[in-house]
């Protein structure tokens, strides 16, 4: 039965002659009962409740107030001067539920209600309406005629409707109840779902960059924040940092930002929610990290998750707004919790795969520079001259190591001097670069390091240093035998690597234990070549020394130098020789080859003079080379005489 079919009902039992008004009433409030049986809403239940009390109490006035937040809101009336009324609420009211709990009287309403509210609304009667323990309104009626004021059995029929509409009111709150828990657990195990689904994808990726793309599109999706935030502790700058963020309105943006824990800081595992509007989190935000708040100011934070194990910090999700502008509820937080705690995980287990998958490299990596050291072990041992080890040298390091620029020179203690023997990537590189003392700790067998090409002019001499225009810093490692004492044989030099940097311990070490295998092989090639030398004199060598010595002389003493050339062009098994007059008259004489003999002097000599002193055969041909005419160093001198 419907609510208007109750009412014409009720209507036409009071226009029948044969009831009586008593019986009219009872009649009503039994459809009332049955009526309120019926599943209302709550505003449907004070409509209703509104018109049953108007009609089986007739009342001249009623008002209905009903709850509504913090305050007692006025919302439907009739017989009052007022259309609107706010009571605000007061703990006292809920007395009225705990400890009173029926229909109150003009005693019991001075008692509990404020009296501006029954100087408004003057009653003889108040209904309360209880669910469970709280007040959740009440009415007021009054009859004005004092003739006609509430007997026994109107308070009989108020007291009935009461508890009907109570008890209506307490079936829509356990439906309501019901409802929301019933909500509530579909919630939950869409969160469950939610979380089993999207931790296996998280589990599953192994890439980190993925990894944090990932999340924060979780993240983003779930919550339908407008901008998400991921930070995670770095223990390597030992701060939080954004690793991932999506910003809905941009979706290209991307910040950079560091936060930084105080020292003093306290972690309270148990605050893992922060509301950015409250001025208390704030603070505790703040007390975590220097300046954090004002920091994260850019993301336009409107919540704060922290992810927490014990009382360590390990990271915190930002919400901001909802793109729906709905509020998040309890089942947000604890679902962005759960899945920041999975991607915690996640990226732990990512991080250890890549650490893993950097120590096999690392290995392997090892493992090939020990391989490359055997092969050039075995290969050192084969090399037959300086040169040709110098060399090898050089293409081991460059081909195995990744060295970009480098050099190999033998030390020359009469000159103090590095004489280059090959090099590599270096334009114009000198044949050799004095010795100065910042390269002293080479005679200690210590390595020198330069770690940026800033320094490179600084220490290293001016002839080498001027050609070096790539290079990334300096390494020089001496090749040292250990008799009686340290002996410095040479350098190893290097100023670039490929895909490092030259300082690393692991690029120090290669060169380190190249140039300790190849010393001693350096060292008997260099004994090697001076019994040779003392056996099979190199007669052109022999000749430019001469020469240089010569020239130094005769620049300092402002002499006169002159080279005569005797060469006989026809073939000879024997050397050419001079005559004892000759050889009486020039005691600096060199034979580099059967055919070519140099003469070197400080005097003057015309071609018929020589021809006279030497005489030789018609045939030699005889050619005179002045110093500062012909030639300025043995180098043009060399030139003139290859022509």
């Amino acid at each position: 039965m419907n609510y208007e079919d109750v009412l014409s009902r009720i209507d036409e039992q009071k226009k029948s002659n044969n009831i009586t008004s008593q019986l009219y009433r009872y009649t009503g409030l039994l459809q009332a009962i049955e009526f309120f049986s019926q599943r209302f809403s709550a505003s449907q239940i004070l409509e209703y409740t509104y018109d049953f009390v108007t009609e089986l109490l007739i009342v001249d006035q009623i008002a209905v107030f009903s709850k509504q937040e913090n305050r007692y809101v006025l919302i439907k009336s009739k017989g009052y001067k007022f259309s609107t009324y706010i009571l605000p609420f007061d703990e006292s009211f809920d007395m009225i539920a705990k400890f009173h709990g029926h229909i109150m009287n003009t005693e019991d309403m001075e008692r509990f209600l404020p009296s501006d509210l029954l100087k408004v609304f003057p009653s003889n009667l108040c209904i309360p309406l209880i669910i469970e323990d709280q007040l959740y309104g009440f009415i007021l009626v009054n009859r004005m005629n004092k003739k006609a004021l509430f007997n026994e059995d109107d308070y009989i029929i108020a007291e009935a409707l009461m508890q009907l509409s109570n008890t209506s009111l307490s079936n829509y709150k356990s439906y309501q109840d019901l409802h929301n828990a019933k909500a509530e657990l579909d919630e939950k195990i869409f969160n469950l779902f939610a979380i089993n689904h999207s931790s296996k994808v998280l589990l599953s990726e192994l890439n980190l960059s993925n990894l944090y793309t990932l999340s924060i599109d979780v993240f983003s999706e779930l919550t339908q924040s407008s901008v998400t935030a991921f930070f995670l502790y770095d223990e390597i700058s030992e701060s939080f940092k954004l690793r991932a963020m999506k910003d809905a309105f941009h979706p290209s943006k991307m910040l950079n930002i560091s936060l930084y824990l105080t020292p003093n800081a306290e972690i309270n595992p148990s605050k893992t929610i922060l509301d950015m509007q409250n001025p208390e989190d704030i603070d505790y935000f703040n007390s975590l990290y220097h300046n954090g708040y004002e920091t994260v100011q850019a993301l336009d934070p409107l919540y704060i998750v922290m992810v927490t194990k014990n009382t360590e910090l390990l990271a915190f999700v930002t919400l901001g707004k909802n793109l729906a502008d709905r509020p998040y509820h309890k089942g947000i937080f604890e679902l962005i919790e759960s899945l920041s705690s999975s991607s915690y995980i996640a990226l732990s287990n990512a991080k250890y795969f890549k650490q893993a998958n950097e120590q096999k490299q690392l290995l392997q990596k090892k493992f090939d520079r020990l391989m490359s050291l055997n092969s050039l072990m075995k290969n050192i041992n084969s090399a037959k001259t300086i040169e040709e080890l110098s060399q090898l040298t050089l293409n081991t390091l460059e081909i195995s190591f990744g060295m970009k620029t480098g050099l190999f020179a033998l030390y020359n203690p009469k000159k103090n001097a590095f004489e280059v023997l090959n090099s590599i990537n270096i334009d114009n590189c000198p044949s050799e670069f004095s010795f100065s003392e910042d390269l002293s700790c080479l005679l200690e067998g210590e390595n020198f390091i330069l770690n940026s090409k800033d320094e490179i002019p600084l220490y290293l001499p001016s002839e080498l240093s001027n050609t070096l225009s790539d290079a990334s810093g300096s390494l020089f490692v001496p090749i040292v035998i250990e008799n009686v004492e340290n002996e410095l044989l040479g350098v190893i030099g290097v100023f670039d690597f490929a895909e490092s940097i030259i300082a690393e311990s692991e690029n120090v070490l290669t060169v380190n234990s190249i140039a300790n295998h190849i010393a001693p092989v350096l060292y008997h090639l260099h004994q090697l070549k001076e019994q040779v030398e003392l056996l099979c004199p190199n007669y052109e060598n022999i000749f430019i020394k001469s020469l240089e010595k010569y020239i130094e002389e005769a620049e300092e003493l402002f002499m006169n130098l002159e080279v005569i050339h005797i060469h006989y062009p026809k073939f000879s098994f024997t050397p050419i020789r001079l005559s004892d007059k000759a050889l009486e008259k020039f005691s600096k004489v060199y034979t580099l080859t059967n055919s070519d003999l140099f003469i070197i002097d400080f005097d003057s000599y015309t071609e018929e003079d020589l021809k006279n002193i030497i005489s030789t055969e018609s045939e030699a041909e005889i050619t005179i080379y002045k110093y500062k005419k012909d030639f300025t160093s043995v180098n043009e001198f060399m030139k003139c005489f290859a022509k």
